[in-house]
């Protein structure tokens, strides 16, 4: 064979090997619930004087009280996915032994009962404590909170963590099913400054979340509200996605070499930086070999 045509078949078999790279899969963020309430978010509930939607404020408001049995929700479809929930909450005035609790649960939103994860802004005897909560299918509870003794372990320079009346806070919870763990981020959203995080291994079986719920379904405590709203809900999954990239073959070529055109592959993967400077190194060697023996 010609060296000429021997130079451009290596260099046709470098761009084929690089169309033929494995897939990389990407993540895509699917939302499943998201309002600003800046219209009715279409939540349901047992109790429209303590729950419902403020039109001048453009909030949701809560008056949650134990022995009332009071709840709003609004039906998700979530399967057994992980998910991330975020949401802003303002606490204007709370009781002792007061509490708000929002996030995910089962049809019961039973807050003693699987299954749910919820995060947790209570009054009780050590103060105005931020805590996240998970039971699983089997009643199993797990639970964390921003008492020192509970979360700081063996850290230095650690201490309680309390929420204050009237100062609006952005909380993340996040589930991740693969590393069966859950977690919670809380800040300050005026300062954007860490209020207090911390995360707990669950156990494989967080099914049946079906329900977006701010409950006190389980609370039996008489004359213990807490008032305040919620903002700026987001219930949100990612899912790998392959992505597509069709290629197209070359549209000049040497009319004295033969030019098979590789089929397009839709489910290849774009080529690298690395690879495609790769292949330019060894295509340049090659010219400079074909170079040196015509010489």
């Amino acid at each position: 064979m010609p060296k000429f045509r021997l130079f451009w078949f290596s260099i046709l078999f470098l761009v084929l090997m690089l169309i033929m790279l494995p897939v990389s899969a990407v993540q895509e963020k699917i939302v499943i619930y998201s309002s600003d309430f800046s219209k009715d978010p279409g939540f349901t509930t047992n109790n429209p004087s303590r729950y419902y939607w403020d039109v001048t404020q453009e909030q949701y408001h809560f008056e949650t009280e134990g022995g009332t049995n009071g709840y709003a929700f609004l039906p998700v479809e979530l399967g057994n996915d992980p998910f991330t929930l975020e949401y802003d909450i303002n606490v204007s005035s709370i009781e002792k032994d007061g509490a708000v609790r929002f996030g995910l649960t089962s049809t019961d939103m039973d807050i003693s009962k699987a299954a749910n994860i919820l995060g947790i802004f209570e009054y009780g005897q050590y103060g105005r404590l931020m805590s996240l909560q998970v039971i699983d299918q089997n009643n199993h509870l797990y639970e964390t909170d921003s008492l020192y003794s509970t979360y700081c372990g063996g850290q230095r320079d650690c201490e309680t963590k309390l929420f204050e009346e009237n100062v609006t806070y952005h909380v993340e919870i996040r589930y991740n099913k693969q590393l069966n763990q859950a977690d919670i981020k809380v800040t300050e959203k005026k300062s954007g400054g860490l209020a207090w995080g911390f995360y707990i291994p669950i156990g494989p079986n967080l099914h049946s979340l079906s329900r977006l719920a701010i409950t006190t379904k389980g609370d039996y405590i008489l004359d213990n509200t807490a008032v305040g709203y919620l903002d700026n809900i987001e219930l949100y999954t990612y899912r790998e996605v392959i992505p597509t990239v069709e290629t197209t073959p070359p549209t000049t070529v040497p009319t004295t070499v033969p030019t098979p055109t590789p089929t397009p592959t839709p489910t290849k993967s774009p080529v690298s930086l690395h690879l495609a400077w790769g292949a330019l190194v060894v295509a340049a060697g090659l010219l400079g070999v074909y170079g040196k023996n015509r010489g």
